[in-house]
């Protein structure tokens, strides 16, 4: 299993929470401009209830004296000293009509047509800013009730200068949004903290859900390359069985063939071909005998590598092609799992060496990994191998080859799955291909073999 890749916010997961923010910031200036509305509305209702008091108890007292006059109640008031901010008064009807000015250079607007529905005996605040260079204005209507206190009779407009109001109005304004700001950034933050860690586990639960994917994809392409290297391998198996003693009989007919002659170097040829042929079926069945498991022993890598070397193809040594063997690893292999790793290096080395321009060397490697395992390279200095074969790699029917068949690779693969190793293509380029095999870690050390190098080695 590769290791995980670092996470790292992904641009929709970086707009989720800045519209998150958005969104946030939105509500609290809504929130903000709704609670700054009625607060300026509580403050200008404060003085028109200062004022409507002051009225009334005016009113209240004049009543006691015997004197009903609401005209001399509203001049009292005007009067007073904390009273200087009135620039205008006037009385007028219960529905606004009939202005009668008792103060100011001119009368007070009456209410509108939907104040006068809201009114049922309040007092009306209207908050007026200043225009063209003038004050602010705050603007009241006071109801004016009878004795009995239950109906009301006339209207007292007061317009009163704006500006205390106004100052209260910033103030309260600086401290709603610095309130505002801060909101912003303690829920923002926390905002931010709980979908960061939110996105943060979903990518983890992604990435671990495209690792899970990728290895059922992986383990349902070993299934299929089984399921069709399996074919491939019980059909080897027969042409193994039928062609062993056919073979023998023809390398006998061959070598019984007189040396001389015309044809002396043919028949040289032919008969290097038919031992040759004759010599890779015995390997085979040879190999097949040591999965039973009857004999046991080990060999080193250090041993095992030149043993390569005889099995270099005769057409690669007549074109300069040469093996260079380097090794840094003396561990022991059990003989059934050097068996396989010879067959594998041996067909990665034939590759190698018919892509291999002339008189280039293809060199075999061994060196021990930081966890233990095992890693051998072969690597050549041909062209590489184009992107359609490894599209398609060890796969079947998948060769280079103008006349391949595909299976040399497919087999080497299932070979090395028989021995728990891992064979990938490590590169290919202009430069040439490397393949590695690479064998897990054995536990422990292995105690060195006391059988001869090389013994039962086919």
């Amino acid at each position: 299993m590769g290791s995980r890749r670092p996470i790292r916010p992904a641009w929709s997961q970086v707009l989720a929470i800045a519209a998150a923010l958005v969104a946030l910031a939105v509500a609290l200036a809504f929130t903000r401009n709704r609670l700054q509305g009625e607060l300026h509305a509580l403050l200008a209702e404060r003085e028109g209830q200062a004022v409507a008091a002051l009225f009334e108890g005016r009113m209240a007292a004049l009543r006691a004296e015997g004197n009903d006059d609401p005209f001399l109640a509203a001049v009292e008031v005007a009067a007073m000293p904390r009273m200087e901010g009135i620039r205008r008064m006037t009385l007028m009807d219960a529905e606004g009509r009939f202005p009668s000015r008792l103060l100011g250079d001119g009368a007070v607007d009456p209410p509108g047509i939907e104040d006068l529905k809201r009114f049922q005996g309040r007092v009306l605040t209207t908050f007026l800013p200043a225009v063209s260079n003038g004050i602010p204005r705050l603007r009241i209507h006071a109801p004016v009730r009878d004795e009995s206190g239950a109906g009301v009779v006339a209207l007292l407009a007061v317009e009163m200068d704006g500006t205390g109001l106004e100052a209260e109005y910033r103030l309260m304004d600086v401290s709603i949004r610095k309130q505002g700001w801060l909101t912003l950034m303690l829920a923002g933050g926390a905002m931010v903290v709980a979908l960061g860690f939110a996105f943060a586990r979903l990518s983890r639960a992604n990435a671990l859900l495209a690792e899970r994917t990728e290895r059922l994809q992986k383990a349902n392409r070993e299934l299929t390359l089984a399921a069709r290297t399996g074919a491939v391998g019980a059909v080897a198996s027969h042409l193994v069985h039928g062609l062993r003693n056919p073979l023998a009989g023809l390398q006998s007919f061959v070598a019984s063939l007189s040396d001389s002659g015309p044809d002396s170097a043919t028949l040289a040829d032919a008969t290097a071909t038919a031992r040759r042929m004759k010599s890779m079926i015995d390997e085979v069945v040879g190999v097949l005998r040591d999965e039973d498991g009857v004999h046991a022993y080990e060999i080193s890598v250090t041993e095992l590598l030149p043993l390569v070397a005889r099995r270099l193809p005769a057409s690669a040594a007549r074109r300069g092609v040469r093996l260079e063997f380097q090794c840094s690893s003396g561990r022991l292999l059990p003989n059934r799992e050097a068996n396989l790793l010879l067959l594998i290096l041996e067909n990665l080395m034939s590759n190698a060496a018919e892509g291999s321009p002339d008189g280039r060397p293809v060199q075999v490697s061994a060196a021990e990994a930081r966890d233990g395992s095992l890693e051998v390279r072969v690597a050549d200095e041909g062209t590489g191998l184009s992107e359609a074969v490894r599209k398609g790699l060890f796969q079947p029917l998948n060769s280079s080859k103008p006349d391949g068949s595909g299976l040399g690779l497919a087999i080497t693969r299932r070979l090395a799955l028989a021995i728990d190793a891992e064979l990938e293509l490590e590169s290919t380029g202009p430069t040439g291909t490397v393949f590695r095999v690479r064998l897990p870690a054995v536990p422990g050390s292995s105690k060195e073999s006391a059988v001869a190098p090389g013994v039962g080695l086919r």
